[in-house]
Order: C-alpha cells, then structure tokens, then sequence
C-alpha cells in the first residue's frame, strides 16, 4: 500500500538518423501509435478500511544508519587533525583508512587496496597513533597504536560480532588486512555526548611517521550515524516527517 503519487515518464523519440536498417539496406522507421499504461488498484471493503485506519494510518517511525564518506584533500603532514565534519548527530560506527593520492584519480591503480599502514609501498611510512574525537570525548580512550594490530583488527571484526570463519563470517585475517584492507573502526555506540541531543564536530587526530611527510595522501572516513524515519497520515496521504 503506497501513499498517493503522482507517476511522470519521460519519453524520448529515437532520432531519424538512427533507422533500424534490414539487411538490404532498406531502412525501415517504427512508429508508436499507442501507450497504455496499466495501474492496479486496492479497493477497502469496510472492515479492510477500518483494518488499514487502525493499523497502517497512524504515525510509524523507526530508526536506520545513515551512511556519509568523508574524503579528506591531499595531505603530507606527519601528525595533525583532520575535521571530518563540523556537524553530526549520534553517529554510531566510523570507520577511516588511509589511500595514496594517486591511487584517487589514477586507473593504473586500485583505489579498493588501503594503505593506512604501508602509505608509500615500500613500509617506511605509515600510520603510528591515532583516535577519533566526537564532541568534547576521545574514542578509544587509549590510542590505537600500529603495534597493536590486533586490537585494531578485533575491533573491526567485532562490528559485525563474526570471527574469522570460513562458513558465517569475514575472511579478514591479520595478513590482508595489514596489506589489503587496513580499517580502523571506532565504535560510538556507547558515546555519553547524545543524551544532549545536538550535533557535534567529528575529528580524526592521528599521527604518522616522519618518513610519511613524502608522500601524498587522502584520509576517508565513513560514517553511520542513526537517523529516525516517520510515516504519518496527514488528510489521505501519507508522508515522511
């Protein structure tokens, strides 16, 4: 059941240059007499009407995760602070990788392989720290560090609270993911700074080392925050608060 619309299609002539030519090279042009456009209708009896009234015309809300990618622009400082976005509301999951420049506007290169811990491709320079700061709050508390790979690694797979198994899980293990996909996922769910209720900056604080400075590099950031939908009966229709 839909609320009321209103359908609009858009159609458009093939130009007389293109025929449709048969194989004796005679062209051959269709023309479209008629469009008939067939729309079923629900019709209430009135028990079904008095079913829908009390069931389906009343406001209805439910929560969902918004997703938002935040790309930072090309960076070579060594330690900094990136502001992700000046404004976000109970954001839930964040998850931040870091990508060669090159790799951003270049087809010789695979813009789906990370390289938050192997920025220039040859080791020497990478990610060291790093935490997430929403509002007045770090998150972690203790910074992610690039000789815990692990906790960070355990973390993103926790997201999904699905170990490394072959049959219902990710197939992420600490080799492709220190060389593949390298995420660092900060979980909110529990951040104190929503009971407010207003939207907040999001920044990424981190620090690289000093070999990183010579090489360009974009910060991404993926954000999913919790936003509320609401249907609501307004006269006969039905529309989104």
């Amino acid at each position: 059941m839909l609320p009321p619309l209103q359908l609009e299609f858009e159609i458009v002539l093939q130009n007389d240059r293109e025929m449709i030519f048969q194989n004796d090279a005679t062209a051959r042009r269709i023309v479209v007499r008629k469009f008939e456009l067939w729309v079923p209708q629900l019709h209430l009896t009135g028990k079904g009407q008095t079913l829908a009234n009390e069931n389906f015309f009343k406001p209805t809300q439910w929560k969902y995760l918004q997703e938002n990618l935040h790309v930072s622009s090309s960076r070579r400082d060594a330690n900094g602070m990136w502001l992700i976005t000046s404004a976000v509301k109970d954001p839930k999951h964040v998850f931040v990788f870091l990508q060669q420049t090159r790799k951003q506007n270049d087809y010789r290169y695979n813009p789906y392989i990370f390289d938050t811990f192997d920025i220039d491709g040859d080791g020497s320079a990478r990610l060291d720290t790093c935490r997430l700061k929403y509002g007045t709050k770090f998150y972690p508390e203790l910074d992610y560090d690039h000789d815990f790979k692990i906790r960070i690694l355990n973390d993103l797979i926790n997201f999904r609270y699905r170990k490394d198994d072959y049959n219902t899980g990710v197939q992420l293990q600490i080799v492709n993911f220190e060389k593949l996909y390298p995420i660092i996922y900060f979980d909110l769910r529990n951040t104190k700074e929503r009971v407010a209720g207003d939207s907040k900056k999001l920044e990424f604080h981190y620090r690289l080392n000093e070999a990183a400075n010579a090489q360009d590099y974009n910060i991404l950031a993926l954000v999913l925050s919790e936003e509320e939908f609401v249907l609501k009966q307004i006269g006969n229709e039905l529309v989104t608060v």
